[in-house]
């Protein structure tokens, strides 16, 4: 049943990224602002919001936040992490090998409203190598577990740039 849901959720991503010809840079078109990648910068409070596939990025203060839509099936120790390089990937076994920075989330304590969050530590983001990396999320820590979605990211110190226009989702 669980494996029906994530289908018809996926599905119905795909339809709303694909079908429905949405955009993210909020309708505007052109080349604005609106069709250049978001970067956040320590201390800064830029959002860029991926609404298609319910990913939220967010420099809040010292820490780098994702948020990602509630209606995931997530278990306890599902973890969202970077992983050097731009390979996808499919198994969490697979992720969880390469990854060099990772959050668990799904306690109640870090659910805000109808989504999951996720944060990072400036400190620890700006203690990686600068560079293209990609960044996963897990449905679980178990070696049985899933990447369900995953995006390309570059670092430069403690900025990260998502690159949501290339978000794939297993």
């Amino acid at each position: 049943m669980k494996r029906l849901v994530a289908l018809v959720i996926a599905g119905a991503m795909s339809l709303a990224l694909f079908g429905c010809g949405k955009t993210n840079n909020g309708g505007k078109s052109g080349n604005d602002d609106g069709d250049k990648p978001k970067t956040t910068t320590a201390g800064a409070e830029i959002d860029s919001v991926t609404e298609d596939v319910g990913v939220d990025f967010r420099q809040k203060g010292q820490k780098a936040v994702f948020k990602v839509d509630g209606s995931l099936d997530l278990a306890e120790d599902a973890w969202m992490g970077f992983i050097p390089g731009t390979k996808g990937f499919k198994k969490e076994v697979d992720a969880d090998e390469l990854d060099v920075l990772y959050s668990y989330n799904c306690d109640d304590e870090r659910k805000s409203g109808d989504q999951y969050v996720f944060e990072f530590d400036n400190d620890s983001i700006e203690a990686l190598d600068d560079g293209d990396y990609i960044i996963v999320l897990c449905n679980t820590d178990e070696d049985t577990g899933k990447v369900l979605l995953y995006f390309p990211a570059t670092l430069d110190g403690p900025d990260v740039t998502p690159d949501f226009d290339k978000i794939v989702i297993n």
